[in-house]
């Protein structure tokens, strides 16, 4: 699964947890999703005339999906919630350093979010986001 272009993993550390907490970082990972999911900066709204911005839905391991686009200056999906985004899966997927984060692309604007436990980073889908 090395080079299979379905799947993308972040590795889960003891420095990196912290942030995985609060966000998921896409450093490295933005050529994985359309274009069009691309917003706005954080603080900032989209420049007038500039195409509307596409949402993902992410199903999770935990049973429930959200909707995000992601975040321009960020590199991380918008919704962050600890009450329905990302937050909420971080805390309900009990992450450890020595996991893995595993991003699935189901379909254009489909994707799946799971835990690997302990997972071996050197024998399933490609890495990004470990130098945190």
């Amino acid at each position: 699964m090395v080079d299979d272009p379905k799947f993308r993993r972040i590795p889960v550390t003891e420095r990196n947890l912290w942030f995985l907490e609060r966000q998921i970082p896409l450093f490295g990972l933005l050529d994985f999703f359309p274009a069009e999911v691309i917003g706005p900066p954080s603080t900032g709204r989209p420049l007038p005339g500039s195409p509307p911005v596409r949402k993902l839905t992410i199903e999770t391991d935990q049973g429930w999906t959200f909707t995000t686009d992601i975040v321009a200056d960020q590199k991380t999906f918008r919704n962050s919630s600890r009450s329905r985004g990302t937050g909420k899966w971080v805390v309900q997927a009990n992450l450890k350093p020595g996991d893995a984060i595993l991003i699935e692309r189901l379909d254009d604007y489909k994707y799946r979010i799971s835990k690997e436990r302990g997972a071996n980073l050197n024998q399933t889908a490609p890495q990004i986001g470990g130098a945190l």
